[in-house]
């Protein structure tokens, strides 16, 4: 700006406060859109879940005991369960499907693993009880940003799980599901595949084919 005279003077604090708060406002909001175009959401939520898995597979051997990992794809959040906690008599709220039934019911837990071929498996998941394993390395956390649960499939699913709450479980003989988890932050799409007899969850970009 130029003074009378023919001066000029530069901006004053107060100017460059202002403007700096307005580049600070911008970037804020444009970061979730950027974020949502190069897909960095789905990574980020794919590494941590991919870290968990790791984790949950080293616990279950180390503590003798079973544990799994809870997608919940509505309310696109994820958590770690455990057996001994339930068996240590600790009390806790029993989780509800959507038509009113609870998790823990034995016939509908019988429904949902009407397709498990292992009977030892079948029965086991149809008595056993889980309560939230609360390790701050898997502690209940939602998805960052605006991803979100694309797909869950094991070998005791005929389709892909894309509602409700799903389950990834680890066992106390060091093997886990065979699993894939598919998480999605506009057209990006990473997902997390889990080897069953080494523990291995790799993350890879797009979704893979399931195994038939």
């Amino acid at each position: 700006m130029r003074r009378p005279g023919g001066q000029t003077r530069g901006f004053t604090l107060i100017e460059l406060l202002i403007v700096v708060a307005v580049i600070a406002v911008v970037a804020m909001a444009a970061a979730p859109a950027v974020n949502s175009f190069t897909g960095t959401n789905a990574r980020v939520a794919a590494g941590q879940l991919a870290g968990a898995s790791r984790y949950l597979f080293d616990t279950a051997a180390l503590r003798h005991e079973t544990c799994r990992l809870a997608l919940d794809m509505d309310k696109r959040a994820w958590w770690a369960e455990c057996t001994a906690a339930a068996q240590e008599g600790r009390r806790r709220q029993p989780v509800v499907a959507k038509d009113g039934t609870a998790e823990d019911d034995e016939e509908a837990l019988a429904r949902k693993f009407a397709d498990e071929r292992d009977p030892e498996k079948y029965r086991f998941f149809t008595r056993a009880r889980f309560s939230e394993f609360k390790d701050r390395e898997v502690k209940r956390r939602p998805l960052p940003g605006s991803a979100a649960f694309d797909g869950l499939w094991t070998p005791r699913q005929r389709e892909v799980q894309s509602k409700g709450t799903g389950y990834v479980y680890y066992y106390p003989q060091g093997q886990s599901d065979s699993a894939q988890v598919s998480v999605a932050d506009g057209d990006n799409v990473y997902t997390v595949v889990l080897e069953p007899l080494t523990g291995r969850a790799r993350v890879v970009a797009g979704r893979p084919e399931v195994p038939r």
